[in-house]
């Protein structure tokens, strides 16, 4: 169940779905509608006996609003166990207290979403990576802001991934959240899988449709993409995509064709 409003004292309810996880765990998905755009909500989360603090989040400015906003994009953040504090470090001294030196305020007014170019845990098949490697270090920041991420080649494209994120089902048919696109005021967030044997045809062909329809849509101004392998890197020549320049490609023809500037994120590299 989740307990939400316009205020602390919430006043709406809405339950949801259960599946079975490891052991006696279960993964909760819960589907909010209706809410008004660009505005600030309150909720908790409440299973069983259990009930979480009240938390908040902020829901996307359509592009007519004219509303300025903030994303992140950070990537390849499995543990290293010589620096295993590392990423929790980049949450709260680098994010999440930064934003509050440099603007104050509530932390939803600050930054609108996080984008992730992979590499999140670095076994993805294995349960407890997720739960102390990625969200205990990061509960503060995605209990109020949303995380768009996308498959590295160590999510091993395991089954926590997709049950642990909700990406936007409109990719190709038979590969759905995959590859994807999200709109948030006029950026066009373009997510997109370069691992095999997902970096195929299908995506390029539905990633031309998509930066047609962009092409000629008023509302989209931007167009952000994100993947997890670099086309050309100096650091790391191995870890080298034509995939990906397949799709730099792509990105670049757009901009010049459209007058719409993109820009792409990549990890991979560590660098």
């Amino acid at each position: 169940i989740v307990e939400w409003g316009l205020m602390d004292a919430l006043g709406n309810m809405t339950t949801g779905t259960a599946q079975n996880s490891v052991g006696d765990a279960m993964i909760h998905e819960v589907k909010l509608e209706n809410l008004e755009r660009f505005t600030k909500y309150y909720y908790r989360v409440k299973t069983g006996t259990a009930t979480s603090e009240i938390f908040n989040f902020k829901t996307p400015p359509f592009a007519s609003d004219h509303e300025p906003f903030r994303i992140i994009a950070m990537s390849d953040m499995q543990r290293d166990n010589s620096q295993p504090s590392k990423f929790y470090e980049i949450v709260h001294d680098g994010i999440i207290d930064y934003l509050d030196n440099e603007f104050g305020g509530a932390l939803v007014d600050n930054l609108a979403l996080v984008l992730i170019p992979g590499d999140l845990v670095v076994t993805g098949s294995n349960y407890s990576q997720w739960e102390g490697h990625f969200f205990d270090p990061s509960h503060d920041l995605f209990n109020h802001i949303p995380v768009y991420p996308v498959l590295g080649n160590h999510e091993q494209n395991s089954t926590y991934y997709f049950q642990y994120f909700k990406m936007p089902e409109n990719g190709t048919a038979g590969f759905e959240e995959h590859w994807w696109y999200k709109d948030y005021g006029n950026v066009r967030i373009i997510g997109l899988d370069s691992n095999n044997p997902f970096a195929n045809q299908d995506q390029l062909d539905w990633l031309d449709v998509v930066l047609d329809t962009t092409c000629a849509s008023d509302s989209i101004d931007f167009v952000f993409a994100q993947l997890h392998h670099p086309h050309k890197s100096e650091l790391w020549t191995p870890g080298e995509s034509n995939y990906t320049g397949e799709v730099i490609q792509r990105l670049e023809q757009f901009s010049t064709n459209c007058n719409k500037p993109s820009i792409h994120f990549f990890g991979h590299t560590h660098g």
